[in-house]
């Protein structure tokens, strides 16, 4: 038998103690329940213009219907642009996928850039020089936005 000079000290530590784990238990529950109930966290995605995806022939025309706009060009004009426009996506994508899944770097950066001479020589010969000037002067403009872009959330963490 436990010594009276035990016991009360056995039954301070022992009572305290197994109401503190019962409310412990409690709350792990409580809160356990809680994420139970939470709905999932949704991943967000920004539809494409249109509203759906687009196969590369549709974002093709809406990209010669924008250029056509914006350079002012003749219906002939447009249906010179647009194979090039296409060819054009088309070679970018190979590109891209040979980096992706192949794991080939080195040479992308020549390939891309033959690539994209090859292209603006095409366009010179479907563009007036003023439309081309104009359009050169547009793709600048849009490079300085997604080099703003870069540069603003550079320093912020995602």
């Amino acid at each position: 038998m436990l010594s009276t000079g035990i016991q009360p000290l056995l039954t301070s530590y022992i009572f305290p103690m197994k109401k503190f784990l019962f409310l412990f238990v409690a709350c792990g529950a409580t809160v356990s329940a809680g994420f139970a109930q939470a709905p999932a966290p949704t991943v967000q995605t920004v539809p494409p213009a249109g509203g759906m995806q687009q196969s590369p022939e549709q974002m093709v025309t809406r990209r010669t219907q924008y250029l056509a706009k914006e350079l002012g060009l003749s219906a002939d004009q447009q249906a010179r642009l647009q194979p090039l426009l296409l060819t054009q996506r088309q070679q970018m994508q190979v590109l891209r996928e040979q980096r992706t899944t192949g794991g080939r770097r080195q040479g992308t950066a020549q390939d891309l850039k033959a690539a994209q001479a090859k292209f603006d020589e095409q366009l010179k010969a479907v563009f007036t020089p003023e439309q081309y000037a104009k359009f050169n002067a547009m793709k600048d403009g849009q490079r300085d936005k997604v080099r703003e872009r870069r540069a603003a959330g550079a320093g912020q963490p995602e």
